[in-house]
């Protein structure tokens, strides 16, 4: 008998078979099947004083289990991250967009013209839509799948992109603008969601790892458009037809996730999605009885109501509190600003050694290859020393930066220097972009599973309301400081992002969830005590 109240027949070995429950009146009966079927008919059961009384359930037919390999085939889950991540190159195009196509919409007075305040909301806006976004594709998709969402989410980020395309009003372009950000946060999102619940246990965490690369590559890709001839119209079309066509069309041919569907009663099918990702040879059978064990044990955990219930836990609150301030603080070290103005920093540094679209190529490049290093490194390294010198390092940069700027302007022989920015720049997206993921694994890692959803869906909001202030002020605060006291003030939040890691986050490589939150607990529930060690 589960934990929940669920009474099981277990059958011999030789017999085993996967139940779908359908709850009625009958008795608790096991009936011989047909050739190689069994039915099993189980129930509800409840306790009256010392007897147990069978309220419902009925069991249909399925194939009893033959026996499979114990390693499944990688092929197929390699295909769903990989539509996946094609989905998260439009996140990339989104947030990089603007990085390369300010000028065409800032120095030109024959088309839309952009002044200083609506440009900080052109570049801010996404990040608006995308906290809106990751609250939506945090609840509902619970209730829908994610497949699903993502096949509704994809062409509406395609009509977005041809609304932006085709707008002569700013305010038509801005709205534009902020439904891309709202697609944006659904897709980061929903598909990562997807992966991991696609993936088997021992590629789960290389595959939702994997799709950063992605999103890099979407800098990449729309950096490297800028250089050519198109107009900001033409690489709007591009953009939404290469990020949203292909993994529309490659999620028609991949099932929905196999825990979703058996979450849902759809026991069958998630039967079938497990032999479709895993290989006809696998013991599909074996992994859907282990989900359904353990959502008997944990029914109502995807209930969003109930995860924001699970947020009352003190341990658990402390830490959506912190991770939430280390996301929202993290969006002003500079990363998401370089993004979205990585051409007007170039510009403004007025070097002549390299174009400034090319400039952007090589930053681009950066932030792909520090993915590759990440993906290397956060098998061998803990977490805490991949968060603490990746961030030390992107301060460092930025430090180095500022000081051009200001030679710069004050006429110093450090801002004749002209391989600086590029160098700079390239630096700081390398290491940031490696500290940043190892921050989102660690939020996995420290929160429960009765409340990541939720929780990771509250924190993306406040990671991306982060993003808007950040963009929105980035032009203020130049006018206000200069471009070399903007980049000091960036340089002091990934210190602070060095001093919180070290002080308050705990090392979770090679621990597991139960053994941190009781360390947790015999320290006063406080995550400002424990071992800093890596």
């Amino acid at each position: 008998m589960t934990k929940n109240g669920i009474a099981k027949h277990i059958p011999d070995r030789n017999k085993e078979g996967i139940v779908n429950i359908a709850f009625t009146d009958d008795t608790l009966t096991t009936k011989s099947g047909t050739g190689d079927t069994l039915t099993v008919e189980v129930g509800k059961v409840s306790r009256r004083s010392s007897t147990v009384v069978v309220e419902s359930v009925v069991v249909e037919s399925v194939p009893a289990a033959k026996g499979g390999e114990e390693t499944p085939a990688y092929g197929t889950q390699l295909l769903g991250m990989a539509v996946a991540a094609l989905a998260y190159v439009g996140i990339g195009t989104i947030s990089g967009f603007s990085g390369g196509m300010l000028p065409l919409l800032t120095e030109s007075d024959d088309d839309l013209h952009l002044d200083k305040y609506r440009v900080g909301l052109f570049t801010s806006v996404i990040n608006l839509g995308a906290a809106a976004g990751c609250i939506v594709g945090g609840f509902p998709h619970v209730m829908v799948g994610h497949r699903s969402y993502l096949l509704v989410a994809l062409p509406l980020a395609l009509a977005a992109w041809i609304i932006l395309a085709l707008s002569n009003d700013i305010w038509v372009l801005l709205s534009a603008r902020t439904f891309l950000g709202f697609t944006m946060g659904v897709i980061v999102f929903t598909s990562s969601k997807y992966v991991a619940e696609c993936a088997h246990d021992s590629v789960r965490e290389k595959l939702v790892n994997a799709l950063e690369t992605s999103r890099q590559f979407g800098y990449l890709f729309v950096y490297a458009a800028c250089c050519s001839d198109l107009s900001w119209r033409e690489l709007a079309l591009v953009c939404g037809c290469v990020s949203t066509i292909l993994p529309f069309v490659g999620f028609l041919y991949v099932p929905s996730a196999p825990k979703w569907l058996a979450t849902h009663g759809r026991v069958d099918h998630a039967y079938e999605s497990l032999v479709f990702f895993r290989g006809p040879n696998y013991d599909s059978r074996r992994e859907l009885n282990t989900i359904l064990d353990k959502l008997s044990k944990t029914e109502g955990a995807d209930n969003a109501l109930y995860q924001l219930r699970q947020l009352k836990d003190p341990i658990i609150l402390r830490f959506v509190v912190l991770f939430a301030f280390i996301h929202f603080a993290s969006q002003f070290n500079g990363n998401v600003v370089t993004g979205a103005y990585a051409i007007y920093i170039f510009k403004a540094a007025n070097v002549s050694i390299i174009s400034p679209y090319m400039s952007m190529v090589v930053v681009g490049l950066a932030r792909v290859l520090s993915t590759l290093f990440y993906l290397v490194e956060v098998e061998r390294v803990g977490r805490k020393p991949l968060v603490i010198v990746p961030f030390f390092l992107a301060g460092t940069s930025l430090l180095v930066l500022g000081a051009f700027f200001y030679a710069q302007a004050t006429g110093g022989a450090f801002g004749e220097q002209e391989w600086v920015p590029v160098t700079a720049l390239s630096l700081f997206s390398f290491f940031s972009n490696i500290g940043f993921p190892v921050l989102n694994l660690t939020r996995g890692e420290l929160l429960p599973p009765v409340a990541r959803s939720t929780g990771g869906a509250i924190l993306y909001a406040t990671y991306y309301f982060g993003g808007f202030a950040a963009s929105l002020s980035f032009s203020y605060i130049v006018s206000a400081i200069g471009m070399h006291g903007t980049f000091w003030i960036y340089c002091f939040i990934n210190i602070l992002v060095v001093v919180v890691d070290y002080m308050d986050l705990p090392e979770t490589r090679g621990r597991s969830l139960e053994e941190i939150m009781e360390e947790q607990r015999l320290e006063g529930a406080s995550p400002s005590h424990h071992d800093h060690a890596s």
